[in-house]
């Protein structure tokens, strides 16, 4: 008898990283003032915060674990789950994708700032205790599972 056929949403339940459970992401309007990129500034200096280009689009990112995931990644209200949820299709999976095709990914202040000097005539003064090098990244603590 042959193997049964891997059904595309069967891997969903294997992805332990749960990665698009994890963030939200939404298109905002290109950066074009002074005033714009300040407001960038302001809300990628909070946790979890970041931006990325796709498409020549910019998006602002959040980092905010579902409430809904179970202690193993799973989804708790996976059969009355909303529409975006059951709209997710594979082909757009972080887990099964080699690498996720931003144009840019910001995820700290200073790489934002540095965006912003080289590829603008705004120019904003670091603050002295801003470090020179990146600092590590903040990244959401998914639970360890044996």
């Amino acid at each position: 008898m042959p193997a049964k056929a891997k059904q595309p949403w069967d891997q969903c339940q294997f992805c332990m990283p749960a990665k698009c459970c994890t963030y939200f992401a939404f298109e905002i309007d290109e950066p074009e003032s002074r005033k714009d990129y300040e407001a960038l500034l302001w809300q990628i200096a909070h946790r979890g915060v970041s931006f990325y280009i796709e498409k020549g689009s910019w998006y602002i990112m959040v980092d905010s674990r579902c409430k809904f995931l179970n202690e193993n990644n799973q989804c708790g209200i996976y059969e009355t789950r909303p529409y975006i949820c059951r709209e997710h299709s594979i082909d757009s999976c972080e887990y099964t994708a080699d690498e996720y095709g931003f144009e840019e990914h910001f995820t700290s202040y200073e790489a934002l700032l540095d965006y912003i000097k080289e590829n603008t005539n705004f120019r904003f003064k670091r603050h002295p205790s801003l470090p020179e090098t990146k600092q590590e990244e903040w990244s959401p603590k998914l639970p360890m599972h044996a």
